[in-house]
């Protein structure tokens, strides 16, 4: 299976907060299926963008902005 580009993490990484709830960097790994570091390093850069809220226990949000970039993927 080839490796995974970044883009494709992301777009999973929203997709999974996509219910609007909170959700753990634990919680995010068993749903994207890689490790915890790279979905926090992909998380950090995606805050960056605004696309979503880390709090300080390490939960995970997206944001309105966050889903208005995932609809755009979608397309």
């Amino acid at each position: 299976m080839p490796k995974r580009v970044y883009s494709e993490i992301r777009k999973a990484i929203l997709q999974a907060l996509s219910d609007g709830k909170e959700h753990s960097y634990g919680e995010l790994e068993r749903v994207v299926n890689t490790n915890w570091k790279t979905i926090r390093n992909q998380c950090k850069d995606l805050q960056l963008f605004n696309a979503v809220t880390i709090s300080k226990g390490d939960r995970v949000k997206i944001t309105p902005q966050g889903n208005q970039i995932l609809q755009k993927l979608k397309v």
